[in-house]
């Protein structure tokens, strides 16, 4: 029986989040007091919304991935396991 493991530690989970909050808010406050029009502060805040949702797909792609080749993997170890048919089989002397 396999025991789960996790891929990264929880300490590296509150890194990432906290370094992507950061990053988007401080991009975000940059556009917002950036000394230009309107519409100019409002195109920049879409192309980082547009980075970040982008971002995201990848990351969930990259997963996507990797759990398929791991699936494949397991599937091809259990096609190689002998199964029980429920019937004794004669034991060879």
């Amino acid at each position: 029986m396999s025991t789960f493991t996790p891929r990264s530690t929880s300490a590296f989970y509150l890194q990432s989040a906290i370094s992507f909050g950061a990053s988007s808010v401080g991009v975000g406050a940059g556009i917002i007091y950036l000394p230009v029009d309107l519409w100019i502060r409002a195109f920049l805040g879409i192309g980082l919304l547009y980075v970040i949702t982008s971002t995201f797909t990848l990351a969930k792609c990259v997963r996507d991935r990797q759990e398929d080749v791991l699936a494949a993997e397991l599937a091809q170890n259990y096609q190689q396991v002998p199964l029980w048919n429920g019937v004794e089989q004669p034991v060879q002397r």
